[in-house]
Parts: structure tokens; sequence; C-alpha cells
């Protein structure tokens, strides 16, 4: 671990004059909706500090857990985390790095979310998370929009030949969960991020991560909270079992119709699917949000957990910010 890189006094009192950075402004709107106690108190289990026989530090705890933020926030590579973690004068304020600070080198913030994945602390994170924006009153609970986004793996697609040498002498460098799928005709190979959109907020309440061949109404149940007054959802979640489901349980079923073999789409449900189009399309905000200023495009890792965790912080993250425009403008 470096360092952290050290500034004299005249460099402080330059920085007193500037103006306050929009990354600056990014970083004070994630410290001020997140708990770090809370977080911390959860991350503890993953401390290996060992009093008789020694170890990290406790401490570092709080420190990481920003660091976590920064990284995705700002679609850093590992080394690129530790370089700008070393340069920029913003992200060390973030993360309390002060003079005397050693500064997380790549690997040990590699080794840092390998440790949150085995622990099984991802989906517990995004629910700390939402709790505290529900806590505030954030979310409308008048429905939930579902959908998905496909992310496309770094890797090429893997023949069956292959995965079967792999399966015998697997590699780091190759991505193994990733698998295909077909959209309107053209073939991807990767994942699928699912969310469960609250309707008005556009909050992100629930979301899973899956390799992209799995089809987007098996998520489904897990996008649903239980407390929602209505469900939409594109045609592809379309499934008769819910939509009785739904009915039985007084929730308004504003998934859109699909046509079956043979039957095509009545006029009557084609302008029930204009209609309901209109609400369905807010899911689209935080995928924008995610693939335009998060970067959320290639799956980068070579494993589902890792993909996972990178989807997870962008949801996070886009609540987050998200949470800042309601606060500022409830309407």
């Amino acid at each position: 671990m470096k360092k952290a890189h050290q500034m004299s006094l005249g460099d402080y009192q330059v920085n007193q004059n500037r103006k306050v950075t929009r990354s600056e402004k990014k970083l004070s709107e994630i410290e001020g909706f997140v708990n770090w106690d809370r977080i911390v108190s959860m991350f503890s289990v993953i401390d290996k500090t060992d009093k008789m026989v020694g170890g990290r530090p406790r401490k570092e705890l709080l420190m990481m857990c920003k660091v976590l933020f920064i990284q995705y926030l700002y679609n850093l590579s590992d080394p690129e985390l530790e370089d700008q973690l070393n340069d920029r004068l913003s992200f060390q304020r973030f993360a309390g790095i002060s003079l005397d600070t050693t500064v997380p080198d790549h690997s040990t913030i590699w080794r840092f979310k390998e440790a949150l994945i085995r622990a099984g602390l991802t989906d517990k994170l995004f629910e700390m998370i939402t709790d505290d924006l529900e806590s505030k009153g954030l979310f409308v609970k008048k429905g939930t929009i579902v959908d998905a986004t496909i992310m496309k793996s770094s890797n090429r697609p893997l023949s069956k030949q292959r995965r079967q040498e792999l399966s015998v002498r697997p590699s780091s460098q190759v991505d193994m969960d990733a698998q295909s799928t077909k959209k309107n005709g053209k073939y991807y190979f990767g994942y699928k991020g699912h969310i469960g959109t609250d309707v008005e907020s556009k909050l992100i309440r629930s979301r899973s991560f899956t390799s992209a061949n799995i089809h987007d109404s098996t998520e489904t149940e897990k996008l649903l909270i239980g407390d929602e007054k209505s469900l939409f959802g594109d045609k592809a979640y379309s499934k008769d079992e819910i939509k009785r489901r739904s009915r039985k349980d007084g929730v308004y079923y504003g998934i859109l119709d699909k046509a079956r073999r043979g039957q095509k789409l009545s006029d009557k449900q084609k302008r029930r699917n204009k209609r309901l189009s209109s609400i369905r399309s807010q899911v689209e905000h935080p995928f924008a949000y995610m693939k335009r200023i998060l970067n959320l495009d290639l799956a980068m890792a070579k494993t589902l957990p890792r993909n996972d965790l990178r989807f997870t912080m962008n949801c996070i993250i886009y609540n987050i910010m998200r949470a800042g425009q309601l606060v500022r403008c409830p309407a």
C-alpha cells in the first residue's frame, strides 16, 4: 500500500479558495444519504483483525466502504482507483485519507471486494441503502415496473467444445458465467440486470442479476416487494399465473399484452398497450443513467458475482442521486 500524497500548507490555502467541483457535489450527495455506521457494522464480518495475531485494523473499513462508492461512481478499474486516490483531493477528503493515511493499493481493493462477495453482502448492502431511503419517505409505492437490461461480456461467446475444455482447465481470463440470448433478431453474450422500479419516484426497490439466457419473466417474483398496488412491464413479463394472482390480490395488472401464435392483438389490446407504455417507460430512466453516466456497458469481470457487485453498486448510486433530486424538487 502506498502513502498518500502529502500537501504543503500552501496547497491547503489555495484549495480553500477554489470552487466546489461537480465531483465533490456528487460525493457530498452520497455522504449525506449513506449511514456509514450501519455499513461498517455490516462489513465488520469480513474484518480479519485478531488482537493476538495482528491483521488489518478495523478503522480501515470505513475508508474501504467509501472507496467502493468512488470506484463505481467513476467506473474505475482497481489500478485506476489506486492512482486516483493518490492524486485527487476530493477522493481523499471523501474517503478520509489524511496526510498520514496509507492509501490502499489495487490488490487490497480487489481483495476487499472479493471478501464482500464471499460473505454474501452484495444483496444486504442494496437492501440497507434502500431501507434508509424508505425511512425518508421517498418511495411512492403506487406500483412496481419490472424490466431488464443486457450487459455484454467483454469476452467472445464460447463454443460448447471450448466450455468443455475450460471445465477441465479453467482460466481466470475467460468468462464462463456469461451466456447468450437473442433479442430483436440479434444475439448477445453476457448478463442481464433486472430491476423493480417504484412508479413515480423512479427509485429502484429491487434488483437481481443473471446470465443473459435467463428469461425476464423468471425474475418477476424476485422483483416484487409485496406492497404493490399495481404491476407494470413489457410483454416479455406476460404470465397468466401472475395475472391471476394479481387480480386475486387486488393488484392492477399492467403488463403489456402479447400476441399469441396465430392470434394477433386486438385494437383494444393495442390501445391498452399504448396507454400502459407511457407508465412502463419510467423504468428506462435508471437504465439510461447507469449506462450513460456510470458507463454500465460491458461486463468486464470474469464471473457473475463480480459483475453483480458492479450492477448492484450502480443501482445504489443511481438511487442516491435520484433521491437527491427528489429531496431538492419534491414535485
